[in-house]
């Protein structure tokens, strides 16, 4: 708490002061120590990395900054560039006192002799930084303290010369060292392996993975207050794990420690991800990761089925990325295959529900928990929206098979949100935002545009569309990235076209501030697969990325590159954005909260605004909801929406297709007796669909196509629970039985009524 009260202090004076103050940089520096004092690293590197290169800063008040940008190659050089020049030996030193002479007082403060001094604190600090350095290259403790003692040492000289700078830098220092050796990989992660695997491979493998984090051009030394605690079980092999942290608080970081630990026992790991493009991406980070360590990564998705080659990855690449379809078309080819998987990640865990592919999502990962192997083989599931209660509850004690603690539960991110609205006033927009109980406003946000170019002579913005697009490029023109997500996948193209046509009309200019060769190779993909002139290539010559999870996958990873390196300003994303893809920006615009007339669901919209705010580049991220109109119901839901702190639902999809269908039997019948359901229900052979008394045959037309889909899902998940195990006809209740024992849906059935769980 007093490090943010410091950061807050510090902030308002950086404010306070403006930009020509000399002093301005100092209480920065400050600022952001104190951030990253209260585990709030990412924000320290927000707050520090621009303009730092021109920053009027001091050697000392430099490598502090390094360290805290972890530019630890930067501070290396300047640690050798001091010692080379020899500012501090004996023979330099004493040829500056020895110019303090005649009438000067050699007092503490004499210029000439603060100089020496200060020179003699920047050695001692760049000595201590260069140890410190050592120390989390090695992993020695002892080394960060000797830096410590180095930095106590000048702590003490520069109170009593008041140098107060360097007072201040040592100060700092020595706590920020304090906090990254606490946190940090070689303190963190044990060096003695997990039970059963070679006490040779992990220390080589940890070495590994701590120097290729450490080598990174942004050095990766250290772990966040939402990932302590799961580290401190990656090693537990016998115990199946649920993490739920929100969106960027560094899910995947925990599963490749995970992974680590499963490689170290000679077992290959499978990644299941729900959509392909999430698999490409997950599939490029954890190559950067593991091809280092001298680990394969492959992948399993696309096309319907499961090829020789697919089946070749599942059996002998080290690590494969899966989607559940792939992997469950493959296992069906040879349950074999999970034979010496030890690791299997769920990320996006959630996924389970009504539709066909959750319920059948579900069904794969009960069969999964009870094969006879299982035993052998670690389950962790990721996600971010998991909810709080019984259904949480039940969730963490199906994949954990009831053992205690299988559930970390943290909602600490990298970055703040900060909620508001764009309010269209006729002729003006003005951008309110919430800041606790304060709501701050800038009345005249932008203000409305006349065409520049062409015959047209329509204001913008003239809808919702343009007041989300001039919304967005207000947003740039403050330095922002952003994200303008649109709950329908078919409403992503009309933005594509408006763009274009706003450009046309001069009230869009190009967001593109790199050389259009930057843009080169995703073009020239993008032509082969849309034509030259498509719509959306001309989008990205603007700097704008068009995403959704329908682009052929050549051109959505060169999009996706291009906005990794920050090429792009603006993406207009479609429904794909909730499904865990790594997409973020420093703002996100909701163009509307509705999908075919319903809302859509509060897990969907959590998930997306976790997109907000980019770590290691925002301190905080905004999430805007532009209004053209002043409808009440719309700014309701947009409140609704953003007080709720409610999670996915978690019901069993089976437990939810089971009641959907007795209900729909219980209406045929017009009655409440079990004993009556029952016999209809054990009568119905095929469970054929059958009208409602006093229903409208549009009613009931609409209630079969759903009886029909519900009925074939049910379907789908016996026969994925079954497998290809050989059942006779008789024996298939008491197989389904057995399969469901400890199920989610059999948990699921126990917290309700005796009737409930009866019928």
């Amino acid at each position: 708490r007093e490090g943010f009260e410091v950061a807050v202090y510090s902030l308002e004076a950086v404010v306070a002061m403006g930009e020509q103050d000399a002093e301005r940089e100092l209480h920065r520096l400050v600022a952001a120590a104190a951030y990253h004092l209260g585990r709030f690293s990412a924000r320290a590197y927000s707050l520090l990395h621009r303009d730092i290169a021109g920053a009027n800063l001091s050697l000392v008040e430099a490598s502090l900054a390094k360290l805290m940008l972890r530019d630890l190659d930067g501070l290396a050089r300047d640690v050798e560039d001091w010692f080379r020049e020899g500012a501090d030996t004996d023979e330099s030193l004493m040829g500056s006192l020895g110019e303090v002479g005649g009438d000067e007082e050699a007092s503490p403060g004499n210029d000439r002799l603060v100089e020496v001094m200060n020179t003699v604190l920047q050695g001692n600090f760049m000595a201590a930084m260069g140890v410190a350095m050592l120390a989390l290259e090695r992993g020695e403790e002892s080394l960060i303290e000797q830096a410590k003692s180095r930095l106590t040492l000048g702590l003490q000289a520069a109170a009593e010369l008041s140098l107060v700078t360097q007072w201040w830098c040592h100060r700092l220092t020595i706590q920020l060292l304090d906090g990254l050796w606490d946190t940090s990989f070689h303190h963190v992660l044990p060096r003695m392996g997990p039970p059963g695997a070679d006490t040779g491979e992990w220390v080589k493998l940890r070495r590994l993975f701590i120097s290729s984090l450490y080598r990174r051009s942004k050095a990766e030394v250290e772990l966040w207050p939402s990932q302590l605690d799961a580290a401190s079980r990656v090693l537990e092999f016998d115990s199946n794990l649920v993490l739920s942290l929100p969106t960027s608080a560094g899910k995947t970081r925990i599963a490749e420690m995970c992974i680590l630990a499963c490689l170290a026992q000679g077992k290959r790991i499978v990644f299941v991800t729900p959509l392909r493009a999430l698999s490409a991406q997950t599939e490029v980070g954890l190559r950067k990761t593991f091809n280092p360590l001298g680990k394969s990564v492959s992948s399993l998705y696309g096309s319907i089925g499961a090829s020789g080659a697919d089946v070749d990855a599942l059996r002998t690449r080290d690590i494969v990325v899966a989607t559940p379809e792939k992997l469950d078309f493959a296992l069906r080819s040879d349950p074999s295959l999970l034979d010496d998987v030890g690791l299997v990640v769920l990320d996006e865990g959630h996924m389970i529900g009504l539709s066909e592919r959750e319920v059948r999502y579900e069904a794969q990962i009960q069969r999964l928990l009870r094969r006879a192997d299982a035993a052998s083989r670690r389950v962790v599931c990721l996600s971010a929206i998991l909810p709080e209660g019984d259904q949480l509850a039940d969730f963490a004690a199906w994949l954990t098979n009831d053992k205690p603690d299988g559930l970390i539960k943290d909602s600490w991110r990298p970055t703040r949100l900060r909620f508001g609205e764009v309010d269209w006033k006729g002729k003006h927009a003005q951008l309110n935002i919430t800041v606790g109980d304060e709501k701050p406003y800038i009345p005249k946000f932008f203000a409305e545009k006349k065409p520049t170019k062409g015959q047209a002579k329509k204001m913008f913005p003239s809808d919702q569309r343009e007041l989300c697009l001039a919304t967005a490029w207000r947003l740039v023109e403050d330095g922002q990235t952003v994200l303008v997500f649109c709950p329908e996948r078919r409403s992503v193209l009309p933005y594509a076209k408006r763009i274009v046509d706003m450009h046309k009309r001069g009230h869009l200019t190009s967001v593109l501030d790199q050389p259009a060769e930057a843009l080169a190779t995703a073009l020239t993909v993008g032509a082969e697969w849309f034509g030259e002139n498509h719509v959306v290539l001309q989008c990205l010559r603007l700097g704008v990325a068009v995403h959704h999870g329908a682009l052929p996958t050549p051109y959505r990873k060169e999009v996706e590159r291009l906005l990794r390196e920050g090429v792009l300003k603006v993406t207009i994303s479609s429904p794909t954005l909730a499904q865990g893809l790594n997409l973020a920006a420093t703002s996100l615009i909701f163009h509307g909260l509705t999908r075919a007339s319903e809302p859509i669901d509060i897990s969907e919209f959590r998930n997306v605004v976790g997109r907000a705010g980019r770590a290691y580049i925002d301190i905080e991220g905004l999430v805007l909801y532009p209004m053209f109109d002043r409808q009440p119901a719309r700014r309701a839901q947009w409140k609704d929406f953003i007080s709720s702190a409610k999670g996915r639902e978690m019901e069993s999809g089976l437990l939810r297709l089971l009641v959907t269908l007795l209900k729909r039997m219980q209406a045929t019948l017009k009655t409440n007796n079990l004993e009556q359901l029952s016999e209809y229900v054990l009568g119905q052979g095929a469970w054929d669909f059958a009208s409602a008394p006093g229903e409208t045959s549009e009613d009931a037309d609409e209630a079969r196509a759903t009886w029909r889909t519900h009925l074939m899902s049910l379907d789908t998940a016996i026969f994925s629970l079954l497998g290809d195990q050989e059942v006779e006809d008789e024996g298939i209740a008491a197989k389904l039985d057995e399969l469901l024992a400890s199920s989610l849906l059999k948990r699921r059935l126990e917290r309700r009524s005796e009737a409930v769980r009866n019928a």
